[in-house]
């Protein structure tokens, strides 16, 4: 990998650059990579559930590598994040990287998923709200 791509993983696996605690989300789910030029590339790592990007006519389109916006929306699994979500994620967890997740700006505090909420535990780790974090327990 070169200095101007970098590679980030999402998934349930407690390793993963953005792990994200939900049952239908595979251990090494999906990529999110940084190419030349500011573009960002999702790519699904075989997972068993698919990863989807949600249009803005409702439809969901199911992909392997999709260049992505933060203005997008994607669901892994059973889970629907925002693009924007995933480069706040990236910004908290290397804030070494600054200004390279363009798009990343603090999300509200428990960003509203399908019906349920999602939150991200101070550990770093993305779980359902009201729910001990499998990662610390908290």
């Amino acid at each position: 990998m070169n200095d101007q791509t970098r590679k980030f993983s999402i998934g349930r696996d407690r390793t993963c650059d953005i792990p994200v605690a939900d049952e239908s989300v595979s251990g090494r789910h999906a990529e999110l990579t940084f190419l030349d030029g500011g573009k960002l590339l999702l790519t699904d790592c075989n997972s068993t559930n698919g990863t989807r990007l949600l249009l803005s006519d409702g439809r969901e389109q199911r992909i392997r590598h999709e260049f992505v916006s933060p203005m997008d929306r994607v669901k892994l699994g059973g889970v629907v994040l925002s693009i924007k979500d995933l480069l706040e994620a990236l910004r908290l967890k290397y804030p070494q990287f600054g200004s390279q997740f363009p798009g990343a700006e603090r999300p509200p505090a428990e960003p509203p998923v399908q019906g349920r909420q999602l939150v991200r535990c101070v550990c770093g780790l993305i779980k359902p709200a009201g729910k001990p974090c499998p990662g610390c327990g908290r």
